[in-house]
């Protein structure tokens, strides 16, 4: 499963995907979807499903769905990825993530991940830097990992016109949560985007 550190003041190192089973792909290890931001609606659209999930406060909120939890997501092959340039920014950028404190997290689950110093404070060269000091290094540093903060707050402000929940019909759970397709009359770009996306739904 994966367990995302933050990153802040820290140092780390990747050494390359060759050889990785994928559990960062895999349903089965916890990959079922991951919570978008409006940027990521286009590109996402034409390979997965977009649904959205009911926080508990009852906001809107929009997913890309990668498995129904008991495989791998569709598009690996033999553990790699055969849309690798055309992959969602989530994707783009893990074992990096952004979160809504504007903080970065690393999964220290991925195998290619290592710390860059031992308990000895002894530098360990192993693999590229990918955060050093705290800073995401320029070879890593994604446009989705800088200034999430306002961009998720955009996002939830832009769906938030759509939280009544009777526009909504739910189309599958997994883990006991619940994904939900719009039904309602808007529309909006991104409810647009949304709609085509469900072509991709194959659960």
């Amino acid at each position: 499963m994966k367990t995302f550190l933050d990153t802040t003041d820290k140092s780390f190192t990747f050494s390359s995907c060759d050889g990785c089973p994928s559990k960062c792909c895999d349903g089965k290890e916890g990959t079922i979807f991951s919570q978008i931001i409006l940027d990521d609606f286009e590109t996402v659209s034409n390979n997965f499903p977009i649904l959205f999930t009911f926080g508990e406060m009852g906001y809107l909120k929009a997913n890309i769905l990668f498995s129904d939890g008991n495989g791998f997501c569709p598009y690996i092959v033999d553990h790699q990825c055969t849309i690798y340039d055309d992959r969602p920014s989530i994707c783009r950028v893990y074992p990096l993530s952004p979160n809504l404190d504007d903080k970065i997290y690393i999964d220290d689950s991925c195998p290619a991940i290592s710390s860059k110093f031992s308990k000895d404070q002894v530098a360990l060269p192993y693999g590229k830097d990918i955060v050093l000091d705290g800073k995401v290094t320029k070879n890593f540093n994604y446009p989705t990992l800088n200034n999430y903060q306002n961009k998720f707050i955009d996002t939830h402000l832009h769906l938030e016109q759509f939280n009544d929940i009777n526009d909504f019909e739910k189309i599958i759970t997994i883990n006991n949560i619940s994904f939900f397709k719009y039904i309602g009359t808007s529309k909006d770009t991104y409810i647009k985007l949304h709609l085509s996306s469900l072509n991709n739904f194959k659960y």
